[in-house]
């Protein structure tokens, strides 16, 4: 037996040498004190949850300069990720980017293709894409060289918005080549018809080019029917008459009335005091006395009525109280037309309308350059022809003609 001073020098020995295996085994136990570091800022709430300046900021402080900008290596998984960060298409796509979308691939900028419309094409469409490109050739001037598009006539829907994608993509490739859109629509039996598009030259005014269009079919074989579609109205007068519509329709309220019904806005040769113009028909003093004594009139009666012991809800004054304010209205019609009827108030009219008018061409010249195409209106026109030999002859003379430099001469 152990004596007790020896029990406790064992007691002693044994907890030393746990300790000791403790730890130097792998068991060991580690206590950590604090909060492990993040090794991202973006460790934590997705960035699209954030709010403020931390949405574009990836987490920084307010007043921090964005991670992945100018003087930074590299960029977050976030800003790689985020729309917020890639471009909107201003103008003319690139061909890359025509190509992406025929391949149904991300574009790298925003905006090259219409959502609702098909772009993606198929292996045949594809061939067929291959086949008009190659007939495009290159004028050595860095535009045109769109080449010639051949579809069955069975085969496409009719010309509209969110049509065929093979028509989709041309189009598209054509407004990045500066090039004129050419489509020959094939029928079974051989009368084939051309359509071109004009809107991918981005032209404020197209009329020679059209001209040269038409005068370029007439040297042709005899029988091309041309029919043209644009009418005697410039792009960028119908561009013009559409902005100054929504504009009045935005200011009137009228959100489902037809922009296209609203006339254009009055030009500098409707300043010649005609009856169009406000205060063309001024009412005269006498009017204005005339209205103003029934008014009074009236109002005497009335006041007469109620000092009688009658109330307001009386037939008669009721009655009398309705004619007032009909005359009220009538009166200050004839005074706010007197107003306008001022030499002041027409020549601010004038200048008003003006300047109106000069905002719509300015905003209409703005979106014909910067527009994707497919919200720029279609400029076709149709040549009716009455075989295939002749639609491909003159298919490939209208591609190949140099529309822009017509357009660029000067006058």
């Amino acid at each position: 037996m152990f004596s007790g001073e020896a029990l406790a020098d064992l007691r002693a020995a044994f907890s030393r040498r746990s300790s000791t295996r403790a730890r130097r085994g792998r068991g060991a136990s580690v206590i950590v004190a604090g909060k492990p570091k993040a090794k991202n800022k973006d460790t934590g709430r997705a960035i699209h949850f954030r709010t403020g300046p931390e949405r574009f900021n990836a987490g920084s402080q307010v007043g921090e300069a964005p991670r992945g900008g100018k003087g930074k290596g590299k960029t977050t998984r976030s800003q790689r990720t985020n729309k917020v960060y890639k471009q909107y298409l201003s103008g003319r796509p690139t061909v890359d980017d025509v190509e992406r979308a025929s391949r149904g691939d991300r574009t790298k900028a925003m905006g090259v293709v219409e959502r609702e419309a098909p772009y993606r094409l198929t292996r045949d469409e594809r061939e067929a894409w291959d086949r008009a490109k190659r007939r495009g050739g290159d004028n050595g001037k860095g535009y045109g060289g769109g080449g010639v598009l051949e579809m069955r006539s069975t085969q496409r829907d009719p010309l509209a918005p969110h049509r065929h994608p093979l028509v989709n993509t041309h189009r598209l490739y054509c407004d990045a080549k500066q090039a004129l859109f050419v489509l020959v629509e094939q029928d079974n039996e051989g009368r084939d018809e051309i359509v071109c598009d004009l809107s991918t030259l981005r032209l404020e005014r197209d009329a020679e080019c059209r001209a040269r269009l038409v005068a370029l079919a007439a040297t042709m074989e005899r029988g091309i029917v041309v029919d043209d579609a644009c009418g005697d109205e410039e792009p960028i007068e119908s561009q013009a008459r559409y902005v100054a519509a929504m504009e009045r329709d935005e200011l009137d309220g009228l959100s489902g009335s037809d922009p296209s019904t609203m006339t254009d806005p009055p030009s500098d040769s409707d300043s010649n005091g005609d009856a169009s113009l406000p205060g063309a028909a001024a009412p005269s003093e006498e009017t204005l006395a005339a209205a103003r004594d029934a008014v009074d009139a009236l109002g005497e009666e009335i006041r007469s009525l109620k000092d009688g012991g009658a109330v307001n809800s009386d037939p008669e004054v009721s009655r009398r109280v309705a004619k007032l304010l009909e005359l009220k209205a009538e009166l200050r019609a004839l005074e706010d037309a007197a107003k306008t009827s001022t030499p002041d108030a027409i020549e601010a009219a004038i200048r008003e309308e003006r300047e109106a008018r000069e905002r719509a061409v300015e905003e209409a010249r703005r979106s014909l350059a910067e527009s994707p195409i497919y919200a720029l209106p279609e400029r076709y026109l149709r040549f009716k022809c009455p075989d295939r030999p002749t639609a491909k002859a003159l298919a490939k003379a209208l591609a190949r003609e140099d529309l822009l430099a017509l357009a660029l001469e000067p006058a």
